[in-house]
């Protein structure tokens, strides 16, 4: 075997956050380069023995988290996404634990890629003897410098987030090359890192049709196109979505019945008792052939994230491949190529009120995609799943 894939995400063939898509995507074109079965094992803290996933040609084996289970038996901890509390708590025990089961195979292998801003497999590989295994991170994003800048509001964040940057600095220091989705993520990390070998592997596309025929026939299933469509996508359970969830619940609940329909995706079914319009549905997590569907539906994308998020917005681009008008802040075109988004109408939003007197715009006089007209939407045979992988197989 070649070359091998890790990260912590426990379920990442679900595709269910921009994380889970650029961990699939980049596994499935390294596949698809190398003609060749690709294995990524993963820590999974729903399952409590080794279990195999197979899609598109890849093998993920998921290994137990053996201390979050243990202390979530004991506590009777109800929380099960990734990265709750506990998860983060017994993390890089259930990692080292991981990495010293995974040290035959890694140290077998020319090349392992690892994913996740929390990682610290780079490092416990050296530490148990591996000196010649070229190891490649990616962080994802350089979440680093976005816990830093919140670090900087709050003694008890600089407390929370300080260990962090200095266990990821270890990380980055033990990895040979490093990863990142965006020229800006890229730029903030060598001057927050004194970083040298970089590379960059822009995000995927997240969703893609396989025909115009396919849009169509999924843009028919909308009930009603005398009003406005909205979509937010909000797959992750992180902060950021969060905040975006919140604040769009909160805008359009003051809007009057009728005048719209906004659909919400994501593990979001908490917030359900916040919401007072009738018009506002939380569609939970949903799996990739009703994302289109919903995507198609729809007329505008939201993406109205108000402070730093590393990384280009993977809703911005689904937005942008259904063909969507966009209502995003600044930081949600972070990573986004401008001539993506011609043919369409953008707003730009820098912060809640300008937010809802958008949206008060748009519901007044909405651009509404009608069925005979044909948005500029991303086909499967156009799609780029990995525009860096070039750059990524000469390392390999």
């Amino acid at each position: 075997m070649r070359i091998l894939f890790y990260t912590y995400y426990s379920r990442p063939w679900e595709l269910q956050s921009g994380d889970d898509v650029r961990i699939h995507y980049i596994t499935k074109a390294v596949k698809d380069n190398l003609g060749s079965i690709i294995v990524v094992y993963n820590l999974n803290h729903l399952v409590n023995k080794s279990t195999y996933m197979f899609k598109d040609g890849i093998v993920y084996v998921s290994i137990p988290r053996k201390s979050y289970r243990f202390i979530a038996r004991l506590l009777r901890w109800k929380q099960q996404h990734d990265l709750n509390p506990l998860i983060k708590l017994t993390h890089y025990i259930d990692e080292l634990l991981a990495s010293i089961k995974l040290a035959s195979i890694a140290s077998q292998v020319k090349t392992l890629y690892i994913f996740g801003s929390m990682t610290l497999f780079s490092l416990f590989t050296r530490l148990l003897g591996n000196k010649n295994t070229t190891i490649i991170y990616d962080p994802l994003a350089n979440y680093a410098q976005t816990l830093y800048l919140r670090s900087r509001h709050s003694k008890i964040e600089l407390l929370r987030y300080g260990l962090y940057l200095a266990l990821h600095k270890l990380q980055l220091k033990y990895s040979n090359y490093i990863v990142y989705p965006s020229k800006t993520d890229l730029e903030n990390a060598k001057k927050m890192f004194n970083l040298k070998n970089t590379m960059i592997i822009p995000n995927p596309t997240p969703i893609c049709y396989k025909s115009i025929e396919e849009y169509t026939k999924l843009r028919m299933k909308r009930k009603d196109f005398s009003k406005p469509y909205f979509v937010l996508l909000a797959g992750g359970k992180g902060k950021g979505n969060e905040e975006a969830v919140k604040a769009t619940i909160g805008v359009f609940n003051k809007l009057p019945p009728n005048t719209f329909k906004l659909y919400i995706t994501g593990p979001w079914q908490d917030l359900q008792k916040q919401v007072k319009n009738t018009e506002i549905g939380i569609c939970g997590i949903v799996p990739e052939y009703k994302l289109k569907e919903l995507l198609a539906i729809a007329d505008y994308g939201l993406a109205p994230v108000f402070s730093h998020i590393a990384g280009s917005f993977l809703k911005v681009l689904a937005y942008v491949a259904a063909g969507l008008h966009v209502v995003t802040s600044p930081w949600g075109l972070q990573g986004i190529n401008i001539g993506q988004l011609r043919g369409r109408q953008v707003f730009i939003v820098r912060n809640l009120n300008e937010y809802k007197e958008t949206i008060l715009k748009i519901i007044s006089n909405p651009k509404i995609i009608h069925p005979n007209s044909l948005p500029s939407i991303t086909v499967c045979r156009d799609a780029s799943n990995i525009n860096g992988l070039l750059e990524l197989l000469k390392v390999l």
